[in-house]
């Protein structure tokens, strides 16, 4: 172990003998000569890499796998009975029944468009891994990425994996609404960015709108961009919002290309909630006691087996955010499936607890502080808007859900951090309905 200034720094040995300890609950111990050592070297004091031990211990039991295999993206999945899932191992969450499916139906207009996932998760594949054990879960189980603690050293402290955007790379910000450093950036309580141009943490593309709701819709095309750095993310995604300052709460789904969080470069489906304006409470996937899983063959945090191609055919998903009544849980919908909720019980009256405020549709990346040069990580496809059809991102079929369950095509209004390195162009009509291309490549002549 060595020490800059107050910064604790770990060799490999040091987490290696860390990750033994650990041995029995994730797996084979790795050799040093696996461990991404400078990676690990984030982690920021001794105390802090026996909590992630013991938050790994919490989360879960090793006992309770009945079956595990290897994806073909590499990820092990562990499948374990529906009540030995973190969400329902809180004891918060004790004496909770689990429900199966919404109880109330989303209303679809006459003419509304079919949702599609064209696109199928890894873990899709028919037939076995190479150690024979079949790719698919049990009835009455349901599919963990398997957690593991090489993972959460990658970040400084458990708080900052549970982040959806780590101190080390935002600087410890303060929360609420009244961040923004311009009158023209003052559309949304939540964006994160507290400065405008290339020289923000975080840079977005993205539409939205104030409105009640209960929750929204939208198919995303798959893209598997480039991103500069591990420490840097580039995603697709869709927002439902309500509260304010510290107190403002999110629901968050849609495609992530994020290596710190999976260890490699394959873009992935992904969910977050914040209850805590993007502080500690909120967690990525199935990685804290927060999503209740029902169903047992989609993967959360699972990567694609198949992105669009530039100049050639596209894949798509479509996901859908559902607050089930004001008494009821904010279920996500893939495709056709049901794959769980977020109880409302995690939320409060001034959040999301009965209903939200705000759907917001785009893309997000990461622009590491500090380095003189705004990143090269891409958004969306790496191609801007104006690229169009089969070279482009785009969400389309975009919906919100009003307080009578029934889905509507809103009036967005759009707005992006730096239009020199991002961009989205909206439309609406037709088969596509309400929609936008968007994305970009960041670093360029103009995007410095």
């Amino acid at each position: 172990m060595s020490y800059e200034g107050s910064k604790v720094h770990f060799t490999a040995a040091t987490v290696l003998a860390a990750l033994t300890v650990f041995a029995c609950d994730a797996g084979p111990e790795p050799t040093e000569a696996e461990l991404p050592a400078p990676e690990l070297r984030r982690v920021e004091s001794d105390t802090e890499l026996a909590r992630m031990q013991a938050y790994l211990r919490e989360l879960h039991d090793p006992l309770a796998v009945v079956h595990s295999f290897r994806a073909a993206s590499g990820d092990v999945i562990d499948c374990v009975p529906v009540t030995e899932q973190p969400a329902l191992r809180d004891p918060a969450m004790r004496g909770h029944v689990v429900e199966r499916a919404p109880r109330t139906a989303v209303v679809a207009p006459a003419a509304s468009r079919a949702s599609d996932s064209r696109a199928a998760l890894d873990f899709g594949l028919v037939g076995a891994d190479d150690d024979g054990a079949e790719r698919s879960c049990p009835a009455q189980t349901v599919p963990i990425r398997r957690l593991e603690l090489s993972t959460l050293a990658r970040f400084t402290s458990l708080d900052d994996f549970r982040r959806k955007h780590p101190t080390h790379l935002t600087g410890d910000l303060p929360g609420g609404p009244d961040r923004v450093a311009d009158a023209r950036h003052a559309r949304s309580p939540r964006i994160e960015p507290p400065r405008l141009g290339s020289s923000a943490d975080h840079q977005y593309a993205h539409a939205y709108r104030y409105v009640a709701n209960r929750g929204a819709q939208s198919t995303f095309s798959l893209w598997n961009p480039y991103t500069e750095k591990k420490s840097e993310f580039s995603l697709s995604q869709m927002w439902v919002v309500r509260g304010s300052g510290t107190s403002l709460e999110t629901v968050e789904a849609g495609w992530q290309n994020y290596y710190d969080l999976y260890g490699d470069y394959k873009s992935r489906l992904f969910i977050y909630f914040t209850p805590d304006n993007y502080g500690a409470g909120g967690c990525y996937n199935l990685t804290c006691g927060a999503f209740v899983q029902t169903n047992n063959s989609v993967i959360v945090g699972g990567a694609f087996s198949e992105y669009s191609v530039a100049g050639g055919i596209q894949k798509s998903m479509t996901l859908q955010w559902f607050k089930d009544g004001p008494d009821g849980h904010w279920w996500l919908r893939y495709g056709d499936t049901w794959v769980g909720y977020y109880p409302r019980s995690k939320f409060d009256a001034a959040g999301l607890q009965s209903e939200a405020a705000e759907v917001d549709f785009g893309g997000e990346i990461i622009d590491t502080p500090g380095d003189g040069k705004h990143t090269a990580t891409d958004m969306g496809s790496g191609k801007f808007a104006s690229a169009g059809w089969q070279q482009a991102a785009y969400q389309r079929n975009i919906r919100y859900i009003d307080t009578g369950n029934v889905l509507r095509d809103p009036s967005l209004t759009t707005s992006v951090t730096d239009a020199s390195c991002y961009s989205i162009a909206l439309s609406s009509g037709g088969s596509w309905g309400v929609n936008f291309y968007f994305g970009g490549s960041g670093y360029n002549t103009q995007c410095q």
